[in-house]
């Protein structure tokens, strides 16, 4: 089934859609942080945490200080946004190593396109709760996702390094 689209990634050359696919991730990385971040502060979701972590010590929420509640929220904010650059960094290391034309490193950038693109069509289906730049912008990462991970798997022979055969050396 997807050999018919074969043609068309070998004609943009597998060096270029690589690299292509590398820039375009950390462009979209960057940008769902973006998005992220904005959708923790509109559902106000460390406030949630914090109510939900007074309810689970068995204190009364409304008997905290303003000061206190402040402090509470920025930790867990703080927690939240140290999340994102550490997924930041892991998907950049994977992308590197994609670069290098490493099988392994392939199948995470593969496996990542695939579950965006199904998290977007979530999103999708909550509305557009952070209006209609949110909706388009995940409208159209999923196509986006999608051609990635098309391109990704049927220029799989051509974007890794292969093994050698049992028993040979590598040239050096």
């Amino acid at each position: 089934m997807f050999e018919k689209f074969k043609p068309h990634f070998l004609k943009l050359g597998p060096r270029r859609f690589v690299i292509g696919t590398v820039v375009l991730l950390l462009i979209l990385d960057l940008a769902n942080s973006y998005y992220l971040r904005l959708y923790w502060v509109h559902k106000d979701l460390s406030r949630l945490y914090v109510e939900r972590l007074a309810q689970t010590q068995g204190l009364n929420f409304q008997e905290l200080s303003a000061s206190s509640l402040q402090e509470i929220t920025q930790v867990i904010d703080n927690g939240f946004y140290f999340f994102l650059f550490i997924i930041l960094l892991n998907n950049l290391f994977f992308y590197l190593f994609y670069l290098r034309q490493k099988l392994w490193a392939q199948g995470y950038v593969l496996f990542y396109a695939v579950t965006n693109a199904a998290l977007a069509v979530l999103f999708l289906v909550e509305g557009p709760v952070l209006g209609a730049g949110w909706f388009t912008y995940n409208l159209a990462t999923v196509f986006v996702y999608f051609y990635l991970f098309l391109g990704v798997k049927v220029l799989k022979p051509e974007t890794t390094s292969s093994p050698s055969p049992a028993g040979e050396t590598p040239a050096r």
